[in-house]
């Protein structure tokens, strides 16, 4: 038997019902043939106990634990969705899109969880066919919805140019500018990450060798994401192209102190 009353119950529907509605928009952004999310709390965890006046305990309808507020909750539930597992592979986890399958399929990035101080954003994105300039926008693009999605921006406005592939693993930092290794080893906040972690994170996502990137670096001024960044330590945003696997690897990042 429960131990909460049928009118509790029914409360915790209605917000879980609205946390939905909220993810459900979101997701749609994307998706728009999404019609539910996925939520793997039921109704219960739709419970808190509060210490209150004059003290004692008060069981409260709230999201469930483990989320620092509102807004945590409902991203985790549209990169759930979004993400459905769907099969393992030599680089890591596979997640795709849910919908047709010309949708274009992305992956996680197969070390993250090993590297929890990074303060880089990843997101593999593969597509039917390649044309460039444009090709790379549309990655930038697809990917901003799922990393950035509470963020105010407009990825379409964004200005890229070719870069060469050697300078996206230099060691050299031209003055004023954040690069890729920089922003991996020197965040505002110290890690205690060094070289050979850097070169291991980026065998695993170009499993192939560098020989065969297209590296495109993109302005920063389009979004409210890079924000924080301009403030002092950088903003970085690239979209790498691997031939041999047919996908780009989406790198942005942004922090202060």
């Amino acid at each position: 038997m429960s131990k909460y009353s049928e009118q509790d119950l029914k409360y915790a529907a209605e917000l879980r019902d609205e946390i939905h509605r909220e993810a459900l928009a979101i997701v749609r952004k994307t998706c728009p043939n999404i019609t539910e999310v996925i939520d793997r709390h039921p109704v219960e965890d739709y419970f808190q106990e509060s210490w209150d006046y004059p003290g004692k305990w008060y069981t409260i309808v709230a999201i469930p634990y483990g989320y620092r507020n509102r807004k945590a909750f409902v991203d985790a539930i549209v990169h759930e969705t979004l993400f459905g597992v769907v099969a393992e592979d030599d680089v890591g986890s596979k997640r795709e899109l849910m919908g047709s399958p010309k949708q274009k399929e992305i992956t996680f990035c197969p070390l993250s969880d090993e590297y929890p101080e990074l303060v880089l954003d990843y997101c593999f994105v593969k597509d039917e066919s390649y044309h460039g300039y444009e090709s790379h926008r549309k990655a930038l693009i697809s990917a901003y919805g799922i990393l950035c999605d509470e963020w105010e921006g407009d990825p379409g406005e964004a200005t890229g140019k070719c870069i060469p592939t050697e300078e996206l693993f230099s060691s050299e930092c031209q003055k004023g500018k954040l690069n890729y290794r920089r922003a991996f080893l020197n965040p505002p906040h110290q890690n205690s990450y060094t070289g050979k972690d850097f070169e291991r994170f980026n065998a695993a996502i170009f499993p192939n060798g560098t020989d065969k990137l297209e590296v495109y670096e993109w302005d920063t001024n389009w979004s409210d994401y890079f924000d924080d960044g301009h403030e002092w330590w950088g903003t970085l945003c690239l979209t790498v192209y691997d031939q041999t696997l047919d996908r780009f690897v989406v790198i942005m990042a942004s922090a202060t102190d």
